[in-house]
């Protein structure tokens, strides 16, 4: 009772759903409000008692690496760092790393293992801001939309990887032309076919280069041209989306190997393949790319754009999900130990990746003779285009090539397990009856919805339309106003001084100043920056040759973009609307003060926490 009186400076019975409230007197209230009342209380209390929690103390740590180490390290990070100058990149990077990311992924956790709810109903502690938790929602289940097109990508090189000589080791198929070179002819007829190509205007293009446009995309010159379903991997598409239903039906907290797996195991695959990266010639050209600022190149707005969003996106801030996750824990659990190793563990693989992509790259341009800037063009199939040209140079080539594109789906396979467990948290938190008594059959329809939706991704023009969703739908603007909001709701609505309160009774210490004034300010502050350097600096999206994107695709991402940022002004002003209060002023206050009953809530969990320590001993 003490505790809860310090954290809120108020008495509980103001709070207007609490379970311990007195009850109210039957002459202020109707029957009808009586009973409205007592259902609500049901319902929290079939919530407090259905809260699935993490069957050991290593399995959040391992849920947020399978979650947070993904595809934005191994596929997203090397592509962008390729495109914004390497070493230039990772000074920005670093920068929105300390200031904003870091402290933010720390109070997501925290906050989710706290208030032991999802990404909608933790909103409940602060009203106002629940429509942060609906952009939250909507960024997830846009991002869920083409993780598994990537997954698929993956999957058609592994398969193609048991293939005595691999497809794109030779210029003789009928997907090549004339501008074809392998990089394992000899200098003279090098240098005849490149006297012939510049004849013409032309340059060569890698065997590797061709095979993944012309043979797996069959891509066509346009996003408005979609030319057709791309058969093979739409069959693909349906297996990836089979393997992530039954993966995620009994609950996560039940797929415990299956988080394991896909946490532990891509590390094993990138370090052999580093070793071998860097053993081939030209590979120190690729790291001196990677490592050396252009200094130049900061002054460029997209560097810093691209880094800032890139730090957010791969650490998965503003999706919802780390606060699903942390709702899983015990009461007890050291999320903010777990949080801060993450934090390492998740820019180490991104340093590890991007140093594999890059010496591969090195490799490429020695062999093709060109600057490491123009050996390949910049885009979302980097990782297709340089980690199969690695594959073909080691021993035991096939089954390193297995490997690799099995790891490149298990990431993004875990990764999309995880974020669609917070969309689905979310949803089941906010209809619990519903979806909790038909949750199978609801995540079923969700992943069909999904899937239907991935579509025009494996058509022809797929890679224009992932590019374009994911530059406007998961990333960038949406993202950025999404996790400003979401830091000034948690840092100022809810407070940090609670959320300091939070951490000294689940873990037993309080943070330093420092985290409160980067949580209240400087975390704030460089996302509010960030965002309108976005907005002010806006260039339209263009294809690999530099080409725009036609105007309507642009006003299409525009949209995709709002989708998750309407909702968050739109819902504090219907609140001001429909709250009962007569004066603006108490609708605000109404709409800043906690309706969530925490005393149950953190009574619940640490119950729960003592029963999963006993239940050994009880067995």
């Amino acid at each position: 009772m003490k505790f809860v009186r310090s954290l809120f400076g108020r008495r509980e019975s103001r709070s207007n759903c609490q379970l311990s409230s007195p009850a109210p007197q039957p002459t202020k209230q109707t029957n009808g409000q009586l009973e409205e009342m007592d259902r609500k209380a049901s319902v929290h209390a079939v919530e407090e008692e259905q809260r699935d929690q993490w069957s050991g103390q290593m399995d959040f740590l391992m849920s947020l690496v399978a979650y947070a180490v993904g595809l934005g390290n191994v596929w997203r990070f090397p592509y962008l760092c390729f495109k914004n100058g390497g070493g230039s990149f990772l000074i920005a990077y670093f920068v929105f790393w300390a200031l904003g990311t870091v402290p933010i992924f720390i109070m997501e956790v925290t906050t989710g293992q706290y208030l032991q709810r999802g990404g909608i109903e933790v909103w409940n502690v602060c009203p106002i801001f629940k429509g942060v938790g609906i952009g939250n929602v909507v960024i997830s289940f846009i991002c869920c939309c083409y993780y598994c097109v990537i997954v698929t990508w993956a999957l058609y090189y592994m398969i193609q990887s048991f293939s005595d000589t691999f497809p794109w080791e030779t210029c003789g198929n009928y997907w090549n032309n004339d501008n074809c070179i392998t990089g394992k002819e000899n200098s003279s007829t090098l240098a005849e076919i490149r006297r012939s190509l510049s004849l013409q205007n032309l340059s060569t293009e890698s065997s590797v280069e061709q095979y993944w446009e012309r043979r797996v995309l069959q891509q066509t010159a346009e996003i408005g041209d979609l030319g057709g379903i791309q058969w093979e991997l739409f069959g693909l598409s349906v297996i990836a989306w089979l393997v992530i239903y039954f993966a995620l039906w009994r609950g996560i907290t039940q797929a415990r190997k299956f988080v394991y797996i896909c946490a532990l195991s891509p590390y094993a695959i990138l370090l052999v393949l580093l070793v071998r990266g860097v053993t081939l010639p030209g590979a120190g050209t690729g790291l001196y790319f990677l490592f050396t600022p252009n200094m130049t190149k900061l002054t460029e707005i997209t560097v810093w754009k691209d880094a800032g969003t890139q730090v957010f996106y791969s650490y998965g801030v503003g999706f919802g999900t780390l606060i699903a996750l942390g709702s899983h824990n015990k009461y007890n659990q050291n999320c903010v130990r777990d949080a801060l190793c993450l934090c390492f563990i998740n820019t180490s693989t991104s340093l590890l990746a991007g140093s594999v992509v890059f010496s591969i790259l090195g490799y490429m341009s020695f062999i093709a003779e060109k600057d490491v800037a123009d050996i390949v063009k910049p885009g979302v199939g980097l990782a297709f285009l340089a980690y199969p040209e690695v594959a073909s140079s080691l021993p035991l080539k096939q089954l390193w090539s297995v490997l690799f594109f099995l790891m490149l789906a298990i990431l993004g396979i875990d990764s999309q397990v995880c974020m669609l467990e917070g969309l689905i948290t979310a949803l089941e938190d906010k209809f619990p009856i519903i979806l909790g008594r038909y949750k199978k059959f609801s995540l079923a329809i969700l992943c069909l919805i999904l899937f239907l939706l991935s579509t025009p991704m494996i058509t022809y023009a797929g890679t224009y339309w992932l590019t374009l969703i994911d530059a406007y739908g998961a990333s960038g603007i949406a993202l950025l106003f999404v996790v400003f909001f979401e830091v000034i709701g948690l840092a100022w609505g809810f407070g940090v001084h609670r959320i300091a309160f939070a951490m000294e009774d689940m873990i037993g210490y309080k943070p330093k100043v420092f985290w409160s004034v980067v949580w209240k300010y400087t975390a704030p502050a460089i996302t509010l920056v960030l965002f309108f350097m976005c907005i002010f600096k806006y260039q339209p999206l263009t294809y690999p040759n530099g080409t725009e994107y036609p105007t309507w695709a642009g006003v299409f991402g525009i949209f995709l973009s709002l989708a998750s940022m309407v909702v968050i002004p739109g819902f504090a002003i219907y609140f001001l609307l429909t709250a009962p209060d007569d004066r603006l002023i108490d609708r605000v206050k109404r709409g800043l003060r906690n309706t969530m009953n925490l005393k149950g809530v953190q009574q619940q969990a640490r119950l729960d926490t003592e029963v999963k320590e006993l239940q050994p001993l009880a067995d």
